[in-house]
């Protein structure tokens, strides 16, 4: 029988600063359709081959309603209960601390820190480790509202039995994990329609990752490529404030899956950017002036950044080519219009994503009078990418 265990974290206060603008009293909305919220973006979905030798396809209730469970879980708006204490994670054979601390996008030395340890080696099976908190003080920004990340947690234990690339039972049942970060405005005017929109993506991206990893089950059993233990089935949300203002917040998420039967991490960055003012998403024709021929300059700027990037294919710049839906993947930041391509779009970079930053005094005279690039101020335009 699938079993889930859901541990939603104490939320963390990432920003802090002057209260974001929005109506206090306006209700927030139902979370909106997958198709609504990641529109334009490249999502990947498909399964690996990779199958349990004799495994017949099979629908299992119990693991179906787990997992319902824990995308339900994304939808909590309150705070978890103190006394429900930290995240703990418990060893499992051929676990080490390195791979504990990756998993959870740690460090060996942040784990060392919280559990008192001496010697990162000295791990027992069984042993309860308390995953340490994410560090926020690098991500602070003075000058924006205040955003506080609630993270969602999910264990599902599938209850079927967990099988290497070798054909060969790894040992226990085959688990399903999520990190589904929910970062939220807070405050008196918390602008609560772009929360709600926030929510909807990580509770729209969890519900669909979910779907999928029952699915693969189900047709083709727990099959793990990696044979030294039985957590190949995962998914990580990383959201990462890149600019909050008064009038704007841009979001860049860092998303990361693994399906059972899958070969490799599919690794997809995904983008927002909202007007607090209205609560809307900022779309990239909003940023310039549509009298001027900015997709070419925009191309241009963002060409002559990638041409420093580590590699020589010749095809690098395909996908940066002078056509505004090559570019719907932005964030704005103090440093300038944050790019972001997808996987195969860029010639070279194999199945990673590539970002660049174009500073926007390269593209002064492009910019929509009184846009929201202009709302960053005039001392925005000076500043260096990082």
């Amino acid at each position: 029988m699938a079993r889930i265990l859901l541990r939603v974290g104490l939320p963390v206060l990432l920003l802090v600063g002057a209260t974001a603008c929005g109506d206090g009293d306006e209700a927030e909305p139902p979370p909106s359709t997958v198709g609504e919220l990641f529109e334009g973006s490249v999502a990947t979905t498909t399964v690996g081959g990779l199958r349990v030798d004799g495994w017949t396809r099979r629908e299992l209730p119990d693991l179906r309603a787990a997992a319902d469970r824990c995308a339900a879980s994304a939808d909590v708006d309150a705070p978890a209960d103190p006394e429900d204490g930290p995240r703990t994670v418990v060893v499992e054979s051929g676990d080490t601390l390195g791979k504990i601390a990756k998993r959870f996008d740690r460090t060996v030395d942040q784990f060392m820190r919280a559990n008192g340890m001496s010697d990162p080696n000295l791990l027992k099976v069984g042993q309860v480790l308390v995953v340490p908190a994410q560090r926020t003080e690098d991500v602070s920004e003075p000058d924006g509202p205040s955003v506080v990340v609630e993270p969602v947690y999910c264990e599902i234990d599938t209850g079927v039995s967990a099988f290497g690339p070798d054909g060969g039972q790894i040992g226990g049942p085959g688990i399903v994990e999520v990190f589904g970060d929910w970062p939220r405005l807070d405050g008196p005017r918390e602008a609560p329609r772009v929360n709600g929109r926030l929510r909807g993506l990580v509770s729209a991206s969890i519900r669909s990752f979910l779907d999928d990893a029952v699915a693969a089950v189900e047709r083709g059993g727990y099959a793990c490529r990696d044979g030294s233990h039985n957590r190949c089935a995962w998914l990580q949300h990383r959201p990462e404030v890149l600019l909050a203002t008064d009038d704007l917040l841009s979001v860049r998420d860092v998303v990361r899956h693994l399906f059972p039967g899958a070969s490799m991490v599919d690794v997809e960055v995904r983008t927002s950017t909202f007007d607090l003012a209205t609560g809307r998403p900022i779309g990239l024709d909003a940023l310039f002036d549509a009298d001027t021929d900015w997709p070419s300059a925009l191309s241009a700027a963002a060409i002559e950044r990638l041409a420093d990037q580590p590699w020589t294919d010749e095809r690098r710049v395909t996908g940066a080519g002078p056509d505004p839906a090559n570019f719907e993947r932005f964030n704005l930041a103090h440093g300038g219009l944050v790019l972001s391509f997808a996987p195969g779009t860029i010639g070279g970079a194999g199945s990673e994503d590539v970002s660049v930053t174009v500073p926007y005094r390269v593209l002064d005279g492009y910019w929509a009078v009184g846009g929201p690039v202009s709302w960053l101020g005039d001392h925005a335009r000076g500043v260096q990418a990082p």
